[in-house]
């Protein structure tokens, strides 16, 4: 299976979603529940940085 960088999360995404600040507004997972923008971790920033390097680009 191919994951193309489109599908992945932002890396100042929401810490819980993934999801851009300036679009968030409320969103609900299942682990979280109802939440607002929270800021990612600098780990989560480092990991999803090297997860959108490595895969490949859209032709």
């Amino acid at each position: 299976m191919t994951v193309l960088r489109r599908s992945l999360p932002s890396p100042f995404g929401c810490r819980w979603c993934g999801i851009a600040r300036r679009s968030h507004g409320r969103q609900w997972i299942a682990s979280q529940g109802w939440h607002a923008w929270e800021q990612p971790t600098n780990a989560q920033i480092l990991a999803r940085m090297r997860a959108r390097r490595a895969a490949p680009k859209e032709s």
